[in-house]
């Protein structure tokens, strides 16, 4: 499967609205992925809430906004990378509103209020606050027990709803991956399995390569992945399907199951 133009893909899209959305996530999700970090997104969970949010807004109303682009006015690329920006602005705007301390945390005093935002936001051990404030660790522990005291059961399911946040980064056969950077030769072989991987994926169907993309590079949740793409039914059975069929692929590519556990791992 070779990789349609801006211009086949943009007819694709008016034509075959599903079918050219497909495609357009195969293609453009390393690119939107890649944006969202350069806007300084770089936490993989909320990566993936700023790239669910632009594709919530690129399928809205029937593909409206992928549907009127207009080649007159640049490349898909070079528009993607005005309104990802924009909805990265947005996103980090309205993730600062939501992070506005208790009126009960507010009342203590600010190393309590830094040592709060620094375990419940930034998810940092006792040991990594006390680095990070330059204090004794029994004293971030008190601080911790403080605000424990101060938090009410409301404040606390709020606090755990916020937290439980899957974080799935999976290797293809669900184990971990050498690490390749510890040897360049290794570096380079693993580098090589990518490219074969790419290759693999657009010998998929266009659906297919995007869920595989979404959830074993990237990470998303399969309810994330439905919502993503407009797919229905990313359920266990179909990732297995879909995953076996790649697994042939990338034999035939001279990719043994040894090395499947290999790709993507450098990324």
């Amino acid at each position: 499967m070779t990789t349609p133009s801006d211009d086949a893909l943009r007819n694709l899209i008016r034509s075959d609205p599903d079918a050219g959305w497909r495609a357009f996530i195969d293609q453009y999700t390393p690119l939107i992925v890649g944006l969202i970090r350069r806007a300084g997104v770089d936490d993989r969970d909320e990566m993936m809430e700023v790239y669910v949010l632009i594709c919530e807004r690129l399928s809205a109303r029937g593909f409206e906004r992928l549907k009127s682009q207009d080649a007159a006015r640049g490349s898909i690329g070079g528009w993607l990378a005005v309104l990802t920006r924009h909805t990265a602005v947005d996103w980090i705007r309205s993730r600062k509103g939501r992070r506005r301390l208790f009126h009960a945390i507010r009342d203590l005093p600010q190393f309590e209020q830094r040592v709060f935002a620094r375990y419940y936001w930034d998810d940092r051990t006792p040991s990594e606050i006390a680095d990070l404030e330059h204090a004794e660790l029994p004293a971030v522990l008190d601080a911790l027990e403080r605000i424990q005291s101060t938090l009410s059961d409301r404040h606390r399911a709020e606090l755990m709803a916020a937290a439980v946040r899957s974080k799935p980064h999976l290797a293809l056969d669900d184990i971990e991956a050498p690490d390749p950077r510890a040897d360049p030769e290794a570096a380079v072989h693993t580098a090589q399995l990518n490219e074969r991987f790419e290759i693999a994926l657009r010998r998929l169907p266009a659906e297919d390569a995007a869920i595989v993309r979404l959830k074993y590079v990237e990470g998303l949740t399969n309810a994330d992945i439905e919502r993503a793409i407009g797919a229905n039914g990313v359920t266990s059975s179909r990732l297995q399907s879909i995953l076996s069929r790649l697994r042939s692929a990338l034999l035939t590519l001279g990719v043994d199951a040894r090395d499947i556990a290999l790709v993507r791992g450098s990324s």
